[in-house]
């Protein structure tokens, strides 16, 4: 039985079916939240927070580190539930369980210090960071652990508490590590809640949150800032992408290949900053689509626990039926499949990694993210007009330019509007580099020290000096 966390207790009233995506059937349960458990959610984390707070940073750190040393005990029943809920194969979600690990120690090592501005005879001003107070924070299916924990432990390093709601798609795995905060963390101080979209915008509307923090669908993110505004709460919204990458006549198509096939197909293509098109010079576009073909022919497609497999099923069915959709809509538009192409015929959300020719920009494939693993590749003539017809679009997560021309390279990166722009590699989530959310992909900056400041508030304090003689300011 899965419960969430609340108060420090294991709470359940009324549960739903969570769905294995290698079977689509139901293989467990998972509660669904009521209007007063989230209640008493909130009451807990606010109650919590200014003892939280009065904490110094190395204490808040070595509860952080205990949490994630009590995952690692588990780290094996942690990794099962998420390639049961995520499809991931077994031997990947253990290496993200690990990684989700690591990064909660590292986050736990940052430290956002007060600054001073001026110190002299006359006056001290000092910029102070404090903890906005209770965040609220909804994790997505396509990496529950991870992104949802680099979240709960930015807010709490800070001296925030946190309510935290997993998908309902993939709600075990975060519900788990969190039954192992219990005796580690003040009660209150790391909450969860499980429900589905009505939980999730029951958490946007509730006035007991101080910030939002949000992974997920450019239209869902939308929804909660158009909801928040009212209240003028602070937002980070990590969303879409339809990342380019684009390749240069000397770049290396072997390299670009080997970026595309573990970021556009690995864990089903579901991640936002994966490769989502290739743009390659007319000349080199077959061989760049034969070879890219060729590399997604080598996945092992099969349930996560096959010892083999490398691939697993796309989580959900509503994403399988977007992708078989799109899919569909390049070959009527003219696309030549080189790989895959159609679901497999076996129960379950199976479909093989695809890459598709001879589409253009205003193909549903090129101009939308699919969010699944298929790949367009799109023939140029002109860099600067790809550049151009990339910045056109709505998305900026992340994009990349491949070339040995290195000056050329990192002047090219500097016309694309994306947050997170890379030469000769794409989308390096490394943790100690911001990363920007701009344009439809996004609000805010997270990750590296950033993704804490997103937690805190920023106040000036000014103390004159006794014998200083009294300024005035002219009025603003």
């Amino acid at each position: 039985m899965f419960h969430q966390v609340i108060d420090g207790a294991l709470v359940a009233t009324a549960f739903a079916d969570v769905i294995d995506p290698s079977t689509g059937t139901a293989f467990q349960r998972s509660p669904v939240a009521s209007a007063d458990e989230l209640d008493r959610a909130v009451t807990a984390a606010r109650r919590a927070q200014p003892a939280w707070t009065a904490l110094d940073w190395d204490a808040r750190e070595a509860c952080l580190v205990q949490l994630a040393n009590a995952i690692d005990g588990e780290i094996e029943w942690i990794a099962a539930l998420h390639s049961m809920e995520q499809g991931m194969p077994y031997g990947q979600s253990l290496t993200f369980t690990r990684l989700t690990t690591a990064r909660i120690r590292l986050i736990a090592s940052f430290r956002i210090a007060d600054r001073t501005i001026f110190d002299d005879a006359v006056r001290k001003v000092v910029e102070r960071w404090h903890p906005l107070g209770v965040v609220a924070a909804i994790a997505p299916w396509n990496g529950p652990l991870l992104l949802g924990m680099i979240k709960v432990a930015s807010a709490l390093i800070a001296g925030n508490t946190i309510v935290l709601k997993p998908s309902e798609l993939t709600p075990l795995s975060t519900l788990e590590l969190a039954r192992l905060s219990i005796g580690i963390l003040p009660d209150g101080v790391f909450n969860t809640i499980a429900g589905g979209r009505e939980t999730g915008a029951a958490m946007v509307a509730h006035r007991g949150f101080d910030k939002i923090s949000f992974t997920g669908s450019t239209a869902t993110g939308i929804a909660i800032a158009t909801q928040s505004a009212p209240l003028l709460r602070p937002l980070t919204l990590e969303l879409g992408g339809n990342d380019a990458a684009i390749l240069l006549p000397d770049g290396s198509i072997d390299d670009l290949v080997i970026a595309a096939a573990q970021s556009g197909f690995s864990n089903c293509g579901q991640f936002c900053a994966a490769i989502k098109r290739i743009y390659a010079p007319r000349h080199l576009a077959e061989e760049v689509g034969a070879k890219l073909a060729a590399a997604a022919n080598a996945f092992v497609i099969a349930s996560a626990f096959v010892p083999r497999a490398t691939l697993g099923p796309i989580q959900n069915k509503a994403q399988f039926d977007k992708v078989c959709a799109i899919v569909a809509d390049a070959t009527a538009a003219g696309g030549r499949v080189l790989s895959g192409g159609a679901p497999l015929d076996r129960p379950g959300y199976f479909f093989p990694p695809t890459v598709i020719a001879d589409l253009a920009d205003g193909a549903r494939l090129v101009d939308e993210e699919q969010f699944g693993p298929v790949i367009p590749i799109v023939a140029y003539d002109d860099v600067n007009a790809v550049i151009d017809r990339v910045n056109a679009g709505p998305y900026g997560l992340t994009g990349s330019i491949w070339t040995k021309d290195l000056d050329r390279g990192e002047a090219l990166a500097a016309r694309l509007v994306v947050g997170s722009a890379a030469i000769n590699r794409h989308a390096a989530f490394d943790p100690h580099v911001a990363f920007p959310l701009i344009k439809q992909s996004g609000l805010g900056v997270d990750y590296a020290e950033y993704g804490i400041r997103g937690t805190m508030r920023l106040q000036a304090v000014t103390t004159m000096k006794p014998q200083a003689a009294p300024l005035s300011e002219p009025a603003a």
